[in-house]
């Protein structure tokens, strides 16, 4: 009996003991946290919760070291949330400044947003093992909303040294950085400037495309033009060294970067994205699904991409909208004397016209993901109705789906379709992905 009391007394000793390294290694985080949802704005915190993003590197440096964050880069855990985040956050106020394979950098009002996409990361430790220096090894994760920070993080960054990662994907642009460092005050020894140069020389570059994925866009402008008389050519290493050295003699040198348009979120995303666009042919018209999981009519088939069948996408898929319902029966609001029916086929009133009358002979109905702004939601004794609509009376897709007949499958019950509206669209299931 006592030599139980004897253990349990030093098992409650160590707990102590435990508890209070805890309290002395424990770092409250609240004020960083604060400081960067400040500085990136209700919305842009909004999207990166919802996509589960990162962020990493320089920004967090910037946050415990008390200087002014000069751009944010921003990791996803997997293609599906890296395509909807920059769906969510492209509007008329965005502007891209550069897009390559690794990275897509835009302005976001007034920040300069980096949205890596060279490789996606589960966890911020694997995020870690791309950098190069421990004193940027530092994330925070918007699906726990908490910091993950080095070991070696606070004190190397406390003492300005850095100390050099050879695991990382790109050593020739940390070999430049250490120029960028040092500027800041930090300091790196021989044995790790050593280091990174060996590493450097380890690298497997066997053409013109995977010298400018290692420069990583260091050059602006001049970069994307850097080797372009040459890239058909077999690589000569000491032809890019010669090219890189006259670089600064282009009257282009000293020019800022500058914007580079897209007609389309699209033209970006679909060099992004590993998986076959989603396409269907519907009397003789072509559409794609988009990656906010909505029917976009388009013109040509992309050159990556998958055809559906159209008989079975319209067996799977339902449309919807809002009517008014009186003594259980269910009527337009537009024409209060069209009348909808479980279980039978109505068809439009009317021809389909052009012009001013273009909206007659046809019906109107919105994608299971626009129920929240669908016409007549908040009107007076409205309720969602469901139906169904087979190929051949499916008209278009505009800012509505049109089509000349359709089959009233129910009325959605009221708790269905608000659970839905209180999630944001982008996290409803997207038949991009299905």
């Amino acid at each position: 009996m006592a030599e139980f009391y004897i253990i349990n007394e030093l098992v409650q000793k160590e707990i102590e003991k435990g508890i209070e390294q805890f309290k002395r290694d424990y770092i409250n985080t609240q004020f960083e946290k604060n400081k960067l949802y400040a500085y990136l704005g209700e919305d842009l915190v909004k999207a990166l919760k919802h996509h589960k993003g990162f962020i990493a590197g320089g920004t967090i440096t910037s946050l415990f070291c008390n200087r002014e964050i000069n751009d944010v880069d921003v990791y996803f855990r997997d293609e599906e949330s890296i395509l909807g985040f920059m769906s969510e956050v492209w509007s008329g106020g965005r502007h891209v400044v550069s897009h390559t394979k690794k990275a897509t950098q835009l302005m976001y009002n007034d920040i300069n947003l980096q949205v890596i996409h060279f490789q996606y990361f589960n966890k911020s430790e694997e995020i870690f093992n791309t950098f190069d220096f421990t004193t940027c090894m530092g994330c925070f994760d918007f699906a726990t909303e908490q910091f993950t920070l080095h070991p070696e993080f606070l004190r190397h960054n406390s003492q300005r040294i850095l100390k050099f990662n050879s695991e990382t994907a790109f050593p020739i642009v940390s070999l430049l950085r250490v120029q960028k460092y040092e500027k800041k005050g930090y300091s790196i020894s021989k044995p790790e400037f050593i280091r990174i140069l060996l590493t450097c020389m380890n690298l497997d570059i066997e053409s013109y495309d995977d010298l400018k994925e290692q420069l990583g866009g260091m050059y602006g402008i001049n970069y994307d033009k850097l080797f372009e008389d040459v890239k058909d050519e077999p690589f000569d290493l000491q032809e890019a060294i010669d090219k890189i050295a006259n670089i600064a003699l282009d009257e282009d040198y000293f020019k800022k970067p500058v914007s580079i348009e897209f007609n389309n979120i699209d033209d970006i995303l679909d060099t992004i994205a590993k998986k076959p666009r989603k396409v269907l042919e519907v009397n003789g018209k072509l559409y794609k699904i988009g990656y906010d999981g909505f029917l976009e009519s388009i013109n040509n088939k992309p050159e990556y991409h998958e055809m559906l069948d159209t008989d079975q996408y319209f067996k799977e898929n339902k449309f919807y909208k809002f009517v008014k319902k009186a003594d259980d029966k269910y009527f337009s609001f537009y024409d209060k004397s069209f009348e909808y029916i479980i279980g039978q086929e109505v068809e439009a009133k009317g021809t389909i016209g052009t012009g001013w009358n273009s909206d007659k002979g046809k019906l109107f109905f919105n994608e299971k993901l626009d129920n929240n702004s669908s016409t007549y939601r908040n009107e007076k004794d409205g309720v969602l109705i469901e139906v169904s609509i087979k190929p051949e009376d499916f008209l278009d897709v505009g800012s509505h789906i049109t089509a000349r007949k359709c089959t009233m499958i129910r009325e959605v019950p009221k708790e269905e379709y608000e659970e839905g509206a209180n999630k944001k669209k982008k996290e409803l299931p997207n038949p991009f992905f299905a």
